[in-house]
């Protein structure tokens, strides 16, 4: 860590009140210092400083996609197929942009990129893919993998117990 790391001012009770955030996002102040033993205004202080530190980046509702409107979700690998900064920069710019685009990450590896599509089936996940090869003017080859059940996600993770797996490290 670097002395502008924020992680180091993270003490166990910056975990409690994250792990508790991010298992109950709609926690109240009372209800969060109760279960970490601090008042409500100090639990306000620390959310603020986690926030303005971006370890907090947002509260959200998970939301089913496919209850809520029956779309499909696909993982996709993308290669670059001439990869350089510039085309990189092109490709996130029009994939952040795109609203079927529900996720993208650079990835090390064979593969530059891993992208997860919403689409109202194959035909809409195969227009959504063609359409991205000719507008963002960066040719890429990919391979799709149609997802048949979401069985982990972020949400559901214990923020407490992987924060802890840091004590592997020490073995």
């Amino acid at each position: 860590m670097t002395a502008n790391d924020p992680r180091k001012d993270i003490d166990r009770i910056d975990i409690k009140i994250l792990a508790l955030l991010h298992r109950q996002g709609r926690v109240t102040k009372a209800a969060m210092g109760e279960a970490v033993g601090l008042s409500a205004s100090r639990c306000w202080e620390r959310m603020k400083k986690l926030e303005k530190a971006k370890i907090i980046r947002g509260y959200h509702a998970e939301v089913d996609l496919g209850r809520l409107a029956k779309l499909s979700t696909f993982v996709v690998q993308i290669k670059l197929t001439d990869f350089s900064y510039a085309k990189a920069k092109t490709f996130e710019t029009g994939i952040a942009a795109h609203p079927n685009i529900v996720s993208c990450q650079a990835v090390l590896g064979d593969v530059d990129y891993l992208i997860t599509v919403a689409a109202f089936g194959i035909e809409h996940y195969q227009t959504i893919m063609e359409g991205l090869l000719d507008t963002l003017a960066v040719p890429f080859d990919y391979v799709t993998f149609p997802v048949t059940k979401k069985l982990k996600g972020e949400a559901g993770l214990d923020l407490a117990k992987l924060l802890a797996t840091v004590e592997d490290l020490d073995d």
